[in-house]
């Protein structure tokens, strides 16, 4: 995994501590970087990697999954839920919908 996120990663594991929450938080994340072993669901003889970018949304990230040869394969969002979003109802900050209320991080491609 990359961390392009200039701190907003390091911010969001402090958020993710104080609010007990870090071990959601990091299951998250490592079910993302599961992807980059070679040939996990890219198809390809090549390996890959996950890089994180800062998300608009409070306490998400961006990610994009990519080859080896900067090829993306999976793009998408490490969203974070809670009353702040109604738990998801698609409506702001964070503009991203679940299926049930959620209070934590769910992956959104």
């Amino acid at each position: 995994m990359k961390d392009m996120t200039n701190g907003k990663l390091d911010e969001i594991r402090t958020f993710a501590k104080e609010t007990n929450q870090t071990e959601q938080f990091e299951e998250v994340l490592k079910r993302l970087t599961r992807h980059e072993e070679p040939n996990v669901g890219n198809g390809m003889q090549n390996t890959s990697e996950v890089v994180l970018y800062s998300d608009f949304a409070p306490y998400s990230l961006y990610f994009v999954w990519q080859t080896d040869k900067g090829s993306c394969i999976m793009n998408g969002g490490v969203i974070y839920h809670g009353k702040h979003d109604n738990g998801g109802s698609g409506g702001a900050p964070t503009f991203s919908v679940n299926l049930s209320s959620k209070n934590g991080w769910s992956i959104h491609t």
